[in-house]
């Protein structure tokens, strides 16, 4: 009797221990396969990935009110509802996830999307040889939509019926096949392995532009010459995203080349954020500013963290910031002012920040010295 018993209970335990394994493999590997994978489909090669899991921020608030910013675009509204009803697919419901990898060839960039859903491939198949032609190569199936108002064609093909990939390279087939290759994704996986925890971000290979662009197309007219010289040494920039609470939090982090760089780079940027904070407790500028507007900006800066990150073979700075949904609010509610600005509200045209050369007692952090 005893005998059964026992092997009734080691049936039962290698039962559980069945279920709770395929229940593991299921729910908790299969979805981190599932993205690495993904990520692993798009070209080596390329000098930027952005990546966004729509299905998983659909489930908080952000992507609602990322949707609300065009929501007074009345012509694309109507173009797209028309897309709606001729492909059967609508993205706010049926959009998975999608990546873009943007790839430099010379002067030039193209880019290849992939996009994970759930689509009515007929229906979409049936929408894209509509407006424009196909040609079957290696044995699939490639759309080619004619150039747009922007001056480029587009080439679509389904990869799965769950998956579609879109390009404006002269080659889709080319690029779906670069990806394939096994040489340079380990560089790019190790960096996507430390934004697992990102449902959106933008990771960039770099080439020495991101500063020149910052120096010379910084909006507002402010420049600096030192920042933009610390991004150009930069090897890695990635910025992330993801929803915590009611709020977002966003990080952005540049992997250095040496130790010296990350310090540079983290004092100047803890000094931005202190210089900030100082601006708008400026008696004038809170005068001038809307209370409520200037409350969302404070919210912002006392969130931010600037962190030195050593791991050993690479060393990081990161800063990180929280926007919570009443900043969100005040900062996408700004209104442009209609009337043209008195020549004493006018900023500068060129305002340069010059490098950190006095130090905060208090925190040791170093503080620009001023503004010219």
């Amino acid at each position: 009797m005893n005998r059964k018993r026992l092997i009734v209970g080691v049936i039962v335990l290698a039962v559980l221990a069945g279920a709770v394994y395929i229940a593991y493999a299921r729910w908790f590997v299969s979805s981190g396969a599932s993205r690495e994978s993904f990520l692993q489909s798009l070209p080596a090669d390329a000098s930027a990935v952005i990546y966004v899991d729509v299905a998983e921020l659909r489930q908080g608030a952000i992507l609602k009110n990322l949707v609300s910013l065009g929501a007074g675009a009345t012509n694309v509204d109507q173009d797209y509802k028309q897309f709606v009803n001729e492909s059967g697919f609508d993205y706010e419901k049926d959009l998975n996830r999608v990546g873009v990898a943007i790839l430099s060839t010379g002067p030039t960039n193209h880019y290849l999307v992939l996009a994970d859903g759930r689509f009515d491939r007929p229906k979409i198949e049936m929408y894209l040889q509509k407006n424009g032609i196909s040609e079957t190569k290696s044995g699939r199936e490639i759309f080619h939509l004619p150039k747009g108002a922007q001056g480029q064609g587009v080439s679509a093909a389904f990869l799965s019926n769950d998956r579609i990939a879109l390009t404006d390279a002269p080659d889709l087939n080319a690029e779906i096949e670069s990806a394939r290759q096994e040489a340079g994704h380990r560089e790019w996986m190790e960096r996507f392995e430390r934004l697992s925890g990102s449902p959106m971000f933008a990771l960039f290979r770099q080439d020495a532009a991101i500063g020149a662009i910052l120096n010379t197309q910084a909006p507002g007219g402010f420049r600096s010459p030192q920042l933009a010289q610390l991004l150009n040494q930069l090897l890695w920039i990635s910025i992330a995203g993801k929803p915590e609470g009611n709020g977002f939090r966003v990080a952005a982090e540049g992997e250095c080349p040496n130790e010296l760089t990350m310090r540079q780079l983290a004092d100047f940027l803890s000094g931005i954020a202190l210089m900030a904070q100082g601006g708008l407790n400026d008696p004038k500028l809170r005068q001038q500013m809307d209370p409520s507007e200037r409350e969302a900006y404070l919210q912002l800066l006392n969130s931010v963290e600037v962190t030195k990150l050593d791991r050993g073979t690479s060393k990081s700075v990161r800063m990180a910031m929280m926007i919570t949904p009443d900043a969100w609010s005040s900062i996408t509610a700004r209104k442009v002012p209609t009337q043209p600005l008195a020549e004493s509200q006018k900023k500068p045209a060129d305002l340069q920040i010059n490098a950190p050369s006095s130090i905060n007692k208090k925190t040791g952090t170093k503080v620009p010295a001023k503004l010219q």
